[in-house]
């Protein structure tokens, strides 16, 4: 019974195995076409354009560092205005 087990579970990780290994090849051999299909492209003058997506011009500010420093926050509306008409 113990040898039927053993049996059984080296086969489905075998099984496994040999399905991860396929996916692995079947993804490095698109890679690869695609990879062959820009060097063509470049070697032909073509320039590969940029997906918009992944092109950024600057890294966005985080919004919460500014408001914590004293001197960047604003003063209510109702006090801003006060202190103009008492100048």
């Amino acid at each position: 019974m113990i040898a039927a087990t053993i049996t059984a579970l080296f086969s489905v990780i075998a099984i496994a195995t040999a399905i991860t290994l396929i996916d692995c090849w079947m993804r490095a051999h698109s890679a690869y076409a695609s990879l062959r299909r820009q060097s063509a492209l470049v070697k032909a003058g073509f320039v590969p354009q940029v997906e918009a997506q992944i092109v950024r011009i600057r890294p966005s500010a985080p919004r919460a560092a500014a408001a914590t420093r004293p001197y960047a926050r604003r003063l209510p509306r109702r006090q801003f205005v006060q202190e103009l008409g008492a100048a």
